[in-house]
This record gives structure tokens, C-alpha cells and sequence, in this order.
């Protein structure tokens, strides 16, 4: 209770946030309150931190300031109070658009919104804070423990500190003190660049320039003055320079989940919100940049609803979103979506934009406003002035500079913020002066001379950091924080952000914590130059992501991933559902580790020409045990080894394109299997908890189970339930997940009979000892209608698989593998019952939500995909059954040899789809590969069957009758009676089908007599006669309408045949499915 009140408090009163961030803050000063940094919170007389005690004190300062400039309005000023007269003036939704002259080039320097931006950038990872680290938290097991407790108060007071509350404090301050150095005719908020570099030694003995007034900062001065004004106000700012993660509807709707959150009440239990909320946060633990704009927007929409107020909405660079990427909207979707939930809330918005194409239809549907670079040149100018006295440069050729600044800039900051950097490298006033006469023409000119200036002042060690630094903060797939980065480059940590600055500086920012390209054009200046394969400069992007996937594996490699307590800590959270990590197992704060941890196989498989030593350091990091603490903390984000299999995926593919001498320094097929053994050999060794060799073992055991290897599961998993029965007894939790995964093995072997029985008796003993809320009995529960399943008891299947859904459903979400791999299997099942609509429905549905979690890779998916393209081709759908099973066969042909059940069965079922659409020679060359490439073929004899039907239906309609007829009575007649199969009984039925349309002599004799032995008279009054006396006449009829009906799958209709000749099938095992790497057995069919 007493964590709900402080979070209530926390919510009405930001003071009592900054507060507890403050005392956050200043125990990380290492002098304590003796450090210049410590904001003394018990007097109001701090020499350089003066904080306000209540937000509303900072309201009226902001009230202040702006009552001061009121008589000092140049012309963007009152543009300003305009747009703000306008917003108070309407009671509906006022759209704005503002927008700049496109001749000005590349909007306004990144920096003149630093301030501004750190909001933006802060409320841009709040729902990181809220979401991403919201599958660690408990896993989520509920979502008001989330919200209403201390750790919500400490994600927001963690916010305040990312944005350097001693800043915001005191920052209305600072403006009101620079304010009154601007001309008349400006709305300039000029700040000491000191507050972007607060982590360095000496922050005041850097002195700068914030250059003002151009869309960013109008847009960030418009969010002051309607909070300061005590309006409810969101903000974001779309920002390409630092990422285009950050550029995106998804991050726009991300921010404003965060914003709202903070300024809601709590969110209670059964509230739209919050279980929207709590199934994100299960489902995307790496991040809401996985999923779709859709799902969160339905999340801030209710929101907006449930929060009862009027917002204003400022939306900054909004021609930097991007709209072209899977799961995105386009501009009009995403505009609907936005104006949708301002109306609904009679909320107001404004939009900052260049003027787009794109555009238009908003622009003519809104008022809009245009910057015309006359409008801005007087304060360019003003500007200009100002920066030119802070560098220093000479009186004598200060108006003539601004001179060329008034003609030559258009309006722009940005271009006059470097040309000015540029004179101001000049040493000498001969070098000054010639670098005015060569005015470069671009902004992209300035970019280029700003680097090659370097070579000339920087060692080759520094060119060479700069090259690196460069290439890694363009290529890196989020921002990277300067304590990442000197982790990633070893540089010292203290010193890291004045390096980084001086080295990279004017096209590197390194304000709001975050390491990024200081504005949109330094990217798209990067971007052409790479596209040009321009080498002038002496940096090469084509190297980037080798560059960082070394610096990701350097980084896992690290020695410290290697102790065995980490792992083990891990290890046990993983077998254990009433296990935590301990705290001190993760990696430490700011270290390079998270980047490394997400993204080392994403830079990796995108490095056209590795290098001989990143090849070794990959085949170092997976056969390491670094690689098994990696493995073990993936698990805990994405569960079961979904990471682990969709990396080995993306390797398999790669490595396959790689030169034969490249291929030989990694030992992919020792991929997994090699550091888990020496895990066990280690964790056996050091004396530690005797289970834990066991439970290495069984990770393994997992590991042969997801890539189909029953040869080397099924010894490990029975030695590894002798092992832990051996230790802990029969009944224990982890003996008896143990039993579950061997009575797994007995499928495949086809002894379903005892796989049903294991997982009756596990299922049993788990519901006593752990209740039906327990994750592993729920997995039981799946696996045990897997057993009906490929019994072919498709209706008890059914009912265990919606059992299991919904325990799995109130326990995990809706978005849990196991949630998800339960509804695959009863789609599967539905399919079988004849509702093939239903099961395509749910299989799509299935592959949209994996896709969206784990990428287009993911393993499960595929597989899912697969079963998508069968059920296509019984609907008669076949040129979209051909796409989509075309598409996984190229997928599994870069993973797995032709031998290999997954891709054997996906290439039988690729020959089927051709076969049915009329496709025979691109059938008949698919099995004629199989024939040639398996080996022995009739060890899998199920396959066997498969491919000697399809073939035999590939010469009758080549017009080779007599040939198919031969090849498929041969396959019947050599069968032993145990190895009749479901496949072996649809040969049957073709087979008689070619007999009767051959019709030469005794060929209806022999259709008919292949159905001998199928079913069994049960009325009583029959008498067999001698063993071997073939069925009469009734008996083969019987059966072979019976089979027809099944493969139809009409079962109830097969089974009204059957009691009213009142016979029974002889043998139930016949009609068993095989396990293997597809779902449909029944696909071939000859036309009647």
C-alpha cells in the first residue's frame, strides 16, 4: 500500500520524482556531498544548483521568462504566440503544420534543440524502461505489480537521472540570464554547451553556443511555454541522425505510452490498457521496435480515452519518420490513426515538418504555416553574430562574414553554424580569409572539409579512432551511450564524451546521453557518400558491420561471461519457474555487452568479406562458455532457445555463402553442442550443485529436440532422467520434466502408445505436486496431444490442446511460445477434423505474431509457414500453396542437407504442390534428387511410400500406366504388415483407381484385393474361416469406402460406413501420423 501511495504522489507532484532522482543521483557521487556535483537538497543556497522544490515554482520562472522577452518579439516570436493564440483559441483539434523553405538545406543545425530534444529522447526510451525490461521483472506475472509498486517509481526516477535532473532544475535560469543578451528582433535561447557535457571533468571551461530559433527549437519552445502556461503536453521529435529506430510510428507511439503513463493514475485490472500493456511486455522483451505500429497505437488511444484530459501535441521532424518497413503504416494510415484519437479527446496538435510530397493532403486539410527563409535570415544573421564573437575570429572580417552568411545561407542554421566552425579552424588570418573566399557551396561540402581539416590536426591513431567511431555510430542499429562506446573502443570512461566531441565533432552530438549523428543530413551525407563508394575521405562503410560484429564478440568473449556461478544462476531461473537470477549475474552498468548481447549475429551475417581473425573470434565465442551464459540469458528474454535457434539459422545461411577456406575456421556443426559440453565437463569438475551437469545436459537435450536430431537427444535425454531420478527421486519437479521430454523421444520412435502412457503418468504427478498454474505442466499437457495427436485421436488432442491454451493463456499471455506452439498443434488438429478454413486462419495468425517477435528467421515460423502452404493446397489454392512452400524450401536449402527430415519432408511436399498444379517435370526432378541424394530411402519407410506414390502418380499422367501401376504394387506387396502405414493406405486407393481405369484382365480382382486385412467383422456372426483366407467381397468394399472417406477427412461419415457393415479397422496403428518436419500426411490424391 505504501508503494501505490508513493507512486501517486510521484504521479501528482513531479518535485517529489526530481527529489528521489536527486538523492539517486547524488549517491553515485564518489566524494559525496564534499563533490562540486552534489545538489544539496536541505538549503535553498546551492552556488551552482538551485533547485526548485515544486514544479510549479519552475511554471511561474517559465511565466517569468517569457513576460520578459514579451517586449523583445522578433518575427519568429510572434509567429509563435500566434500558433499558441490559435490553440487556445479553438476548442476542437487544430492541426499546424509549420514548415521551412526547401532551399534551406538541411533544416536547422542539430544542436540548436539539445534542450529540447532531451525530452523527446527521454520519453523515446521510457517504454523501454516500462516494456522491454518488463519480461525481467518477474516475467510480468502481473502487470499492476508493474505499475503500482516501487518499481515503477524507480523506472520514472531512473528517467529524471538519464535526463540530468540538475539540468532541468536550474535550466529556466540559464535562459532567463541569456535572454537578455538577444537583439530585439530574435527568440534566440542561447545556453553554455556546458549543459550537454555534464559527465566531463570540468564542465565550465567549455563555453558554446546553442544556435536558436530555427523549426526544433520553436517546436521545443512551444512545449515550454504551454507547460509553463499548465497545459497537458506531449512531445516527441522524430531523430533520423541518432537512429533509424528512433524514426518510426512505432517509436512516435512508443513515447507517447511513456508519456501518458506518467501523467496517468495507475492503471487498474481489467482495463483495456493495461492488458494491451502486460501482453507487449511479455511478447516483445527486446524491445516495442519489433512490434507492430498497430499494437501499440491501440494501446495509446486507450490511453488517450482512459486518461480524461486535453493534450497538446507537438510533433517535431516529422518528414525524418519513416513510413516503408514491415509493420508500419503509410503517411495516411498514420495520420488517421493520430487525428482519430485527437478528436475523440478534443485534444490539439502540432506538426514541424519540411515541406514533403506526402504532405499535401495534410496541408490542405490544416492550417499551416510557412518559414520562408526572409522570416528567418534576421535572426540567422543575429545568430551568426553571436557564434562569430564566441570563436574568437578576428573584428576586422566580421562583417564581411555576415555578409556572406546573409547571401549564401538561405535562411539556414545549420549552414552557417558550420561554415562558421570552419572559418573558425582557420590558424592564421591569411588562412581565415582564403577559407572565405572558397565559400563552400553545400552543407555536404562542410561536411567533407570538416573531415579532411583532420588529417592535418589529428595523429593517425586519432584518424584512425575517428574512422572507427564514425562507421560504428552510423551503422549502429540503436544510439549507443558514451559509456558503451568506451567500453566497445577502450577508451577511458571519464574522458570518453570529450573524445568522442573532439575527434567527431561538428558531425557527432553526444548530448541527452546518447552518441549520435548530430542531424538527418550527416546520415544522408554518410548514406551518399557509401552509395558513391567514394574513398576520398579515407572511410569505408562497407566494413561497418564487421567493425561492430568484432566489437560485439570481443565484447561476449569477455572472461568474466565465462564464470560458472554467472551461468549457473541462469541456468537454474530456466529449469526453474520459482527461481530469479541474482542481481549481481548480469552485466555491469554501461558496458557494451547489452549492444553486443542483441546484435552480433544481425552485424555478423551482414559482413560481405570477414576478415580471418572475426571468423576465429566467432568460432571462439560458440564453442566457449561465454557462449552458454549468452545462451542461458537469451532464454530468460525470448524463452525456451528461440534466440539460440534463429542466430543459428542466420549463421547457417551465411556461413553456407562464405569461400570453402572461410568455412573451415568455424565449426558450425559444433554449434551449441560443443559449450554445453564443456559446460557440463566444468559444472562436473568444479564440485558445485551436483544437478547442474544434469541440467546442462538437458539444455542440450532441448537444443537435438529443436533442430529434429533424435539420434543424439534420445541416448542424452534417457541418461540425463536416469541422473536426475538418481538424485532427486521420481517425483521431483525436475525428474519429472525430465520423464516428459523422454516420453518425447518415444515418438520418435512411433511408440506412441508408451509416450501416451508417460505423459498420462507425468501429467498426473505434476498436477498434484504442482498445481494446473505450473508452466511445466502446461508444457506436459502440450506434448501429451502431441501423443494423441500422432495417434491419430484427433478430437482428444483437440480437447488437451484447448486445455492447455487456456491455462497457458491466464499464466503466460497470450504471446508466450507456448501459448502460441499450443495453438499451432490445435490448428493442426482442427485441419485433421475437416475445418481447414479454421486451422489456415490460426497458422497465419500464429506466423504474424512469431515474425513480429523474433524476425523473419525464426525457425517456428517457417516451420508454421510450411503447414500454411499444405493447407493452401487442399483449399485448391495451388499457385499460393507453390509461393509460399517454394519460399521455405529455399530457407531450409541453406540450412539443412537433403538427408534431413525437416527438408525431406518440405521438399516431398514442394513435389506434391507441383504435381497437383499440373507441374511434372518440376515434381519429377525433385524426387528424382531425393531418390539419388538420401541414401537409403526405405529406412524412412513412410517417406519411402510417399515418394514412390508420387512417383507413381507422375508416370500415370505421363501416360506410363503399366509402369505406375507396377511401382505402386510392388510398395504394397512388399510391405511386412507392420509397416502398414498411412501413406501405404493411400497408395491403396490410387492404386485401384489406376487398376479400374487400366481395366485389363483381373485388374477390379486386384483394386479390390489390396484392401484385404484392413478391417476386422465385429457383428458376431461372421466366421473367418482359415487364418489366411483373404477378406470376402463386403469386407474389402467396406474398407476401401471407409479409407476414402478418412483421407476426405469425413470421419464421422467413415465411421457411420463402418458400424453399419458393422466392422471395425484391424488396426488403428495404421492410420498413425509419422513424426517429421510437415503436417499434412493425406496430400496426394489421384482425380477420381
Amino acid at each position: 500500500m505504501a508503494d501505490i501511495e508513493a507512486v501517486d504522489s510521484l504521479q501528482g507532484n513531479d518535485a517529489a520524482c526530481w527529489r528521489e532522482a536527486i538523492e539517486l543521483y547524488n549517491a553515485k557521487q564518489k566524494k559525496g556531498p564534499s563533490s562540486r556535483k552534489y545538489i544539496n537538497l536541505s538549503t535553498t543556497d546551492n552556488t551552482e544548483h538551485d533547485p526548485k522544490e515544486h514544479a510549479r515554482e519552475l511554471m511561474a520562472a517559465a511565466m517569468s521568462s517569457y513576460q520578459i522577452l514579451k517586449k523583445k518579439r522578433g518575427p519568429f516570436a510572434m509567429t509563435l504566440i500566434w500558433i499558441y493564440n490559435n490553440l487556445r483559441q479553438y476548442s476542437h483539434a487544430v492541426d499546424v503544420l509549420i514548415q521551412c523553405d526547401p532551399t534551406v538545406a538541411a533544416l536547422v543545425w542539430g544542436s540548436i534543440g539539445e534542450e529540447e530534444e532531451r525530452a523527446s529522447r527521454i520519453s523515446g526510451e521510457g517504454i523501454l524502461e516500462i516494456i522491454r525490461h518488463a519480461g525481467r521483472w518477474e516475467q510480468v506475472s502481473a502487470i499492476s505489480d508493474l505499475l503500482n509498486s516501487a518499481r515503477l517509481r524507480k523506472a520514472l526516477v531512473a528517467l529524471e537521472i538519464t535526463s540530468d535532473v540538475h539540468i532541468v532544475m536550474d535550466r529556466i535560469d540559464r535562459i532567463l540570464e541569456q535572454a537578455q543578451q538577444l537583439s530585439d528582433n530574435a527568440l534566440q535561447l542561447q545556453l553554455d554547451k556546458e549543459l550537454l557535457a555534464l559527465t566531463h571533468e570540468n564542465s565550465t571551461s567549455v563555453r558554446g553556443v546553442l544556435s536558436g530559433c530555427g523549426k526544433s527549437v520553436m517546436a521545443g519552445y512551444l512545449q515550454e511555454h504551454l507547460t509553463a502556461e499548465g497545459f497537458s503536453t506531449l512531445f516527441y521529435r522524430f531523430q533520423r541522425s541518432a537512429s533509424t529506430t528512433q524514426s518510426t510510428p512505432t517509436s512516435f507511439a512508443s513515447s507517447l505510452i511513456s508519456q501518458l503513463l506518467e501523467k496517468s493514475t495507475g492503471l487498474s485490472a481489467g482495463t483495456g490498457a493495461y492488458d494491451q500493456l502486460q501482453n507487449l511486455a511479455t511478447r516483445f522483451p527486446l524491445g516495442p521496435q519489433y512490434c507492430a505500429f498497430k499494437m501499440l497505437w491501440a494501446v495509446a488511444a486507450s490511453l488517450f480515452k482512459t486518461s480524461g484530459s486535453q493534450f497538446s501535441l507537438i510533433v517535431d521532424a516529422m518528414d525524418e519518420c519513416l513510413f516503408d518497413g514491415p509493420s508500419l503504416p503509410g503517411i495516411s494510415a498514420f495520420l488517421d490513426a493520430l487525428y482519430e484519437s485527437i478528436r475523440e479527446t478534443r485534444s490539439k496538435v502540432v506538426i514541424f515538418t519540411r515541406p514533403e510530397p506526402m504532405f499535401v493532403t495534410a496541408v490542405q486539410s490544416s492550417l499551416s504555416i510557412f518559414m520562408a527563409k526572409d522570416l528567418l535570415l534576421p535572426d540567422v544573421v543575429t545568430f551568426a553574430r553571436r557564434e562569430y564573437e564566441q570563436l574568437g575570429l578576428p573584428d576586422s572580417e566580421m562583417d564581411e562574414v555576415l555578409e556572406l552568411v546573409r547571401s549564401s545561407s538561405h535562411g539556414s542554421f545549420l549552414w552557417a553554424e558550420l561554415f562558421l566552425h570552419h572559418l573558425g579552424q582557420s590558424l592564421q588570418v591569411a588562412d581565415l580569409r582564403s577559407r572565405m573566399r572558397t565559400l563552400p557551396p553545400s552543407i555536404g561540402e562542410l561536411y567533407r572539409q570538416s573531415l579532411l581539416s583532420g588529417v592535418q590536426r589529428f595523429s593517425q591513431g586519432e584518424l584512425d579512432c575517428r574512422k572507427a567511431l564514425l562507421v560504428a555510430i552510423f551503422q549502429a542499429q540503436r544510439p549507443l551511450r558514451p559509456a558503451e562506446i568506451a567500453d566497445a573502443f577502450s577508451l577511458r570512461p571519464e574522458r570518453a564524451e570529450i573524445v568522442i566531441s573532439g575527434l567527431c565533432k561538428p558531425l557527432v552530438s553526444t548530448y541527452g546521453g546518447f552518441v549520435h549523428l548530430s542531424h538527418p543530413s550527416v546520415r544522408e551525407f554518410f548514406e551518399l557518400y557509401h552509395k558513391a563508394d567514394d574513398s576520398s575521405l579515407g572511410i569505408s562503410f562497407s566494413d561497418s558491420h564487421g567493425l561492430l560484429a568484432e566489437k560485439c564478440l570481443l565484447s561476449l568473449l569477455d572472461e568474466r561471461y565465462a564464470d560458472l556461478h554467472c551461468i549457473r544462476s541462469y541456468l537454474i531461473a530456466n529449469h526453474d519457474e520459482n527461481a530469479r537470477v541474482d542481481t549481481d549475474v548480469p552485466p555491469r552498468e554501461g558496458s557494451f555487452y547489452d549492444y553486443a548481447f542483441r546484435f552480433w549475429d544481425y552485424h555478423l551475417i551482414r559482413t560481405k568479406a570477414p576478415s580471418k581473425n572475426l571468423l576465429r573470434q566467432v568460432n571462439n565465442f560458440i564453442l566457449s562458455l561465454q557462449f552458454a551464459y549468452w545462451s542461458e540469458r537469451s532464454r530468460q528474454d525470448c524463452g525456451q532457445l528461440v534466440r539460440v535457434n534463429v542466430a543459428f539459422g542466420s549463421l547457417a545461411s551465411w556461413h553456407k555463402g562464405l569461400p570453402r577456406e572461410d568455412q573451415a575456421l568455424i565449426e558450425l556443426d559444433k554449434y551449441f553442442e560443443r559449450a554445453y559440453s564443456i559446460l557440463s565437463a566444468a559444472f562436473d569438475s568444479s564440485r558445485m550443485d551436483n544437478i547442474l551437469p544434469w541440467l546442462a545436459r538437458m539444455t542440450l537435450g532441448d537444443f537435438y529436440f529443436i533442430r529434429h536430431l533424435p539420434e543424439k537427444e534420445t541416448p542424452l535425454r534417457q541418461r540425463t532422467l536416469a541422473g536426475l531420478q538418481g538424485l532427486l527421486g521420481p517425483c521431483h519437479h525436475l525428474t519429472l520434466h525430465a520423464k516428459s521430454r523422454v516420453a518425447y523421444v518415444r515418438l520418435y520412435a512411433g511408440r506412441m502408445r508408451a509416450s501416451r502412457r508417460m505423459y498420462n503418468e507425468v501429467i498426473d504427478i505434476q498436477r498434484e505436486l504442482l498445481g494446473e498454474h505450473s508452466s511445466h505442466f502446461l508444457e506436459t499437457l502440450m506434448y501429451k496431444g502431441q501423443s494423441e495427436y500422432y495417434m491419430a485421436d484427433f478430437v482428444a488432442a483437440v480437447v488437451t490442446w484447448t486445455k492447455c491454451s487456456a491455462g497457458t493463456l491466464g499464466l503466460l499471455g497470450p504471446d508466450s511460445w507456448l501459448y502460441l506452439a499450443a495453438q499451432w498443434w490445435y490448428a493442426q488438429g482442427v485441419a485433421y477434423m475437416g475445418q481447414l478454413d479454421l486451422g489456415l486462419r490460426i497458422f497465419q495468425s500464429v506466423i504474424r505474431k512469431r515474425r513480429e517477435l523474433f524476425g523473419p528467421g525464426d525457425t517456428f515460423a517457417n516451420v508454421v509457414q510450411t503447414t500454411v502452404g499444405e493447407i493452401q493446397l487442399l483449399l485448391g489454392r495451388r499457385d499460393e500453396s507453390i509461393a509460399t512452400i517454394r519460399d521455405m524450401v529455399m530457407w531450409v536449402r541453406g540450412i539443412y542437407p537433403l538427408s534431413h527430415i525437416i527438408r525431406l519432408d518440405v521438399e516431398i511436399t514442394l513435389a506434391i504442390a507441383y504435381q497437383a498444379a499440373g507441374m511434372t517435370q518440376a515434381s519429377l526432378a525433385i524426387v528424382e534428387e531425393i531418390e539419388e541424394g538420401v541414401g537409403n530411402l526405405r529406412s524412412r519407410f513412410e517417406r519411402y511410400c510417399q515418394v514412390a506414390h508420387l512417383k507413381g502418380l507422375l508416370l500415370a499422367k505421363r501416360g506410363f500406366i503399366d509402369d505406375a501401376i507396377h511401382l505402386l504394387q510392388n510398395t504394397v506387396t512388399e510391405a511386412e504388415e507392420d509397416q502398414n502405414n498411412r501413406a501405404l493406405l493411400w497408395i491403396r486407393l490410387d492404386l485401384a483407381t489406376l487398376l479400374r481405369r487400366r481395366d485389363a484382365e483381373g485388374d477390379r480382382d486386384q483394386a479390390s484385393a489390396n484392401f484385404d486385412n484392413i478391417v476386422k467383422d465385429i457383428s458376431g456372426d461372421y466366421d473367418p474361416g482359415f487364418p489366411d483366407e483373404p477378406d470376402p467381397p463386403r469386407l474389402l468394399a467396406a474398407a476401401e469406402k471407409a479409407l476414402r472417406l478418412v483421407r476426405a477427412r469425413k470421419h464421422t461419415e467413415a465411421r457411420r460406413e463402418l458400424n453399419s457393415e458393422q466392422v471395425d479397422w484391424r488396426r488403428p496403428s495404421d492410420f498413425w501420423l509419422w513424426w517429421g518436419g510437415t503436417f499434412c500426411k493425406d496430400l496426394l490424391q489421384i482425380p477420381d
